[in-house]
């Protein structure tokens, strides 16, 4: 029964990514990848929650969601691929500051991310 969440939890990741890349594109035109930027931290966001909720949670839907559609919703491979499409495009600030736009707000939004699961009650840190 695990395997089937995993399964739908992927397959909701992979449409939520499509989805806010289409829109991304058409809110934001030109070559910035916001569409990556965003999944990646909202993803962060979420993995914060899902790991300070972690208690709440059965085994099988901390798969789903955690491996199933974050796994899917978040790339690492459209990040690289991304800054170093921005850095051959002439931009290497602009691919500097993606990256550390990445790193720093990922990690910043897993940290907000389990600080509130935690405060409602998701258990130790």
């Amino acid at each position: 029964m695990a395997m089937i969440g995993l399964i739908i939890g992927g397959a909701l990741g992979t449409l939520a990514r499509y989805g806010v890349g289409l829109a991304s594109r058409s809110l934001v035109p030109g070559s910035f990848p916001l569409g990556t930027l965003a999944v990646n931290v909202a993803g962060c966001y979420l993995m914060g929650l899902l790991s300070g909720a972690r208690t709440l949670l059965p085994e099988a839907w901390s798969l789903a969601l955690g491996t199933g559609f974050l796994g899917a919703f978040t790339t690492f491979s459209a990040f690289a691929l991304d800054a170093h499409t921005l850095g051959q495009e002439g931009g290497w600030g602009r691919a500097t500051l993606y990256v550390l736009a990445n790193l720093v707000l990922g990690y910043l939004a897993l940290v907000v991310g389990r600080v509130t699961a935690l405060r409602f009650g998701g258990g130790p840190a």
